[in-house]
């Protein structure tokens, strides 16, 4: 009965409120979902109550994106590549120590290099796999980003070409082969940033990266180029008025 009422309630949520579930109206998503309940009275207590704590918890989604847009979206301490003047930004939770993470960078560098002038990536790091290690793989890219951007592609192709989880030793070795050792040492301003994206990421609800922000939608984990390019192209051309 468990199982039964958490499946309805899963397609129920579905009907009401997944961005992609666009081939009915709204009048026969309501009408459906009635049919559901009429067959199913003894799950009616149940997903009242788990469409009222998914209301509570979307308007507290909203409210993060909204009192983190600027930072997400208007913040050049953080880095991004593709169009300067985007008609779709993709903001993108994500950790260099992450081998999921480090899948899907390529995979946006081709999005980009397919729309370069509508697509934009904003990248947030967000260091889970290095633990409390104040100075990390993030801090050492946040630092060249701001203070040697010329040297900042190359640092990040190489930190992203390591298998498995950075420590001193590997950052050190990038930062050795890219000139830039004295971007290493932390400093209060990007410990305060990561600190930040941590704050960001717990208030989502995230739970792993990478992450994913598409226009206001939440796309937790990774996406390979065959999933993600047409929802990227759908929401180009919806901006884009075709």
């Amino acid at each position: 009965m468990k199982f039964k009422t958490k499946l309805i309630t899963t397609l129920v949520m579905a009907c009401l409120f997944s961005p992609l579930a666009s081939a009915m109206t709204q009048s026969e998503k309501i009408q459906d979902i009635n049919e559901m309940l009429k067959g199913n009275p003894a799950i009616i207590d149940s997903l009242h109550e788990s469409l009222a704590m998914y209301i509570v918890q979307q308007g507290k989604y909203e409210q993060t994106l909204a009192d983190y847009h600027d930072y997400m979206y208007n913040n050049p301490n953080l880095p991004w590549f593709g169009a300067k003047d985007p008609k779709l930004t993709i903001v993108v939770l994500t950790d260099l120590s992450c081998p999921w993470c480090k899948k899907l960078d390529p995979v946006l560098m081709k999005l980009v290099e397919e729309h370069p002038d509508d697509l934009k990536v904003i990248n947030i790091y967000v260091p889970l796999k290095e633990g409390s290690n104040p100075a990390n793989s993030a801090t050492f890219a946040l630092r060249v980003w701001k203070e040697s951007p010329d040297k900042f592609n190359k640092v990040n192709e190489t930190l992203l070409s390591k298998p498995g989880i950075h420590n001193m030793r590997s950052i050190m070795k990038v930062a050795k082969a890219n000139d830039a050792e004295k971007y290493v040492s932390t400093n209060d301003e990007v410990q305060d940033m990561v600190a930040k994206n941590y704050q960001l990421f717990t208030d989502l609800g995230v739970r792993g990266t990478p992450a994913m922000l598409i226009d206001g939608q939440l796309l937790p984990g990774y996406l390979p180029y065959e999933k993600l390019a047409p929802m990227v192209e759908a929401k180009i051309a919806e901006k884009s008025g075709k």
